[in-house]
């Protein structure tokens, strides 16, 4: 739809709209949700980065400084 005419651009629009108005109704999705599920973004949002934690490695190194 970049290229497209403004009248096309608002049928696209409308019918995103009805879409979601749709999955609303029909799923027990919110209507945020469901936007975003569309436009594929992520479903939460952080300020901070999420540091793997391996916790075996964690447990066999306490077990190392406890014997």
């Amino acid at each position: 739809m970049l290229g497209g005419t403004q009248k096309r651009k608002n049928k696209a629009r409308s019918l995103l709209t009805r879409i979601v108005n749709t999955l609303t109704a029909k799923l027990e999705i919110g209507g945020p949700m469901a936007s975003l599920y569309l436009l594929g973004n992520p479903d939460h949002y952080t300020n901070q980065n999420v540091v793997v934690f391996y916790w075996k490695s964690y447990v066999t190194e306490v077990v190392k400084v406890w014997k």
